[in-house]
């Protein structure tokens, strides 16, 4: 078993997604996988707008709109691309989705404030309807499949914004599923259920996580990121064009990168794969030959005297210092933002 995750951009429109369905394919038939799929890219940003407009008494017509417009481009595409697509059937689906978070917006307004419990329903659409689509090309190519809903299988611990998953009774409750050895299998990232059986999320960009825990509650032979970049680099080719790609690294080494401002993982990813010794590679979704950057135990590659070079935005150091504040205790107590 393999634990495959693509995000927003691997999934923004019909092309990426129909490249994503061929990849899928194409491993399943090496051995069963399962499928993290995150929100169509802006999606979550526009829900999140959404959310925030509507408790200060602004319009959300224009991010209505837009994000309304990325779903009909997306299932129009794919009518067309993917013989047998079910594009009424999704059409309908979409527009009651779309229903519900006007009605659930609506209600926003009329109480002035959005219940965290609430923002965490509606944040979570986009993962929803990207598993939805999925599921339906994959039914066009004639492959049974198998959608994991993690709010039942997932529990979830913490805020309805930011909870931690219990990997424990999560795998118990995965390793109850009958699942044919011939599905394909997909699950939202993103969300896990509470305790209460509710909602939760797993904070932004959390769906990483979401394949990272769901690897190790399958014990998976490997967990694989696909994303828009070729792996891991030196630094963000983006502003470094220099930049080299790292052929492997360790979980610690990741785990540090993540935490000081990396953007190909999301900070929780390494703590699950890690414990069970899983290992992660990092892959890029519109060039799948290249091979990636291979995150496990082993130290990694040693090719380069600084493995990683990364920057946090928006972020201060203050350095008080003076004669009067040596060996005083409680001097921090004293200062605040």
């Amino acid at each position: 078993m393999r634990v495959l995750k693509f995000g927003g951009t691997s999934v923004a429109n019909s092309e990426r997604f129909m490249r994503v369905a061929d990849i899928i394919e194409n491993n399943a038939r090496q051995g069963q996988v399962a499928t993290v799929l995150s929100a169509p890219a802006k999606i979550t940003n526009h829900l999140v707008a959404m959310i925030e407009k509507t408790v200060a008494g602004q319009d959300v017509i224009t991010n209505m709109l837009d994000a309304q417009q990325i779903f009909a481009d997306l299932l129009q595409g794919l009518s067309v691309d993917q013989p047998g697509f079910d594009y009424s059937r999704l059409k309908s689906f979409v527009e009651q989705e779309f229903a519900y978070l006007k009605h659930v917006l609506h209600g926003i307004s009329l109480l002035g404030q959005c219940p965290d419990s609430v923002n965490a329903a509606i944040i979570s659409r986009g993962e929803k309807l990207s598993i939805a689509i999925m599921e339906s090309v994959f039914q066009a190519r004639g492959y049974g499949v198998t959608v994991i809903n993690p709010v039942a299988m997932l529990l979830a611990h913490g805020h309805y914004l930011e909870s931690t998953v219990d990997i424990a009774e999560s795998t118990r409750r995965l390793i109850e599923l009958d699942i044919p050895k011939d599905h394909v299998i997909l699950m939202a990232g993103f969300t896990a259920g509470n305790d209460k059986g509710e909602l939760v999320v797993l904070g932004r960009n959390g769906s990483d996580y979401s394949a990272a825990v769901l690897a190790a509650c399958l014990r998976a032979d490997s967990c694989e990121i696909w994303t828009d970049v070729d792996g891991v680099y030196t630094c963000d080719p983006r502003s470094v064009p220099s930049a080299k790609l790292l052929k492997s690294m360790s979980y610690q080494e990741a785990m540090e990168l993540s935490y000081f401002g990396a953007k190909v993982l999301h900070p929780r990813t390494i703590a699950p794969i890690a414990q069970f010794q899983i290992p992660c590679l990092i892959k890029n979704t519109s060039n799948p030959q290249a091979p990636g950057t291979l995150i496990s135990r082993e130290s990694g590659d040693d090719r380069y005297p600084v493995k990683g070079i990364t920057n946090l935005n928006n972020m201060a150091m203050i350095n008080v210092s003076g004669p009067g504040m040596k060996g005083m205790v409680g001097m921090a107590a004293g200062f605040s933002l």
